[in-house]
């Protein structure tokens, strides 16, 4: 188990290390999981089903794009509305 540390500032606010977003493929506007398991914190990247895939792809008139082309349009707009990756 890999161990990374974060200190939280004076506005609540955290920063996620580098390797850690590296690792889980967190970029700009990726949605944080907080939950309590067992008396611990767990904190994860928000996956979506495929029924959110899906739900996404009709609503845009999107068709026949694999997960990973999904993905990148993904990241490209988090990238574009947030500045950085």
């Amino acid at each position: 188990m890999r161990s990374s540390t974060s200190t939280v500032t004076s506005q609540n606010q955290i920063s996620i290390p580098a390797d850690v977003r590296r690792r889980f493929g967190i970029v700009p506007g990726t949605e944080l999981v907080w939950e309590e398991k067992d008396g611990t914190l767990v904190v994860r990247p928000k996956r979506y089903a495929l029924d959110d895939l899906r739900a996404f792809c009709a609503e845009r008139s999107v068709r026949n794009l694999s997960l990973v082309a999904i993905r990148r349009a993904r990241n490209r707009a988090a990238v574009a509305k947030y500045g950085r990756r």
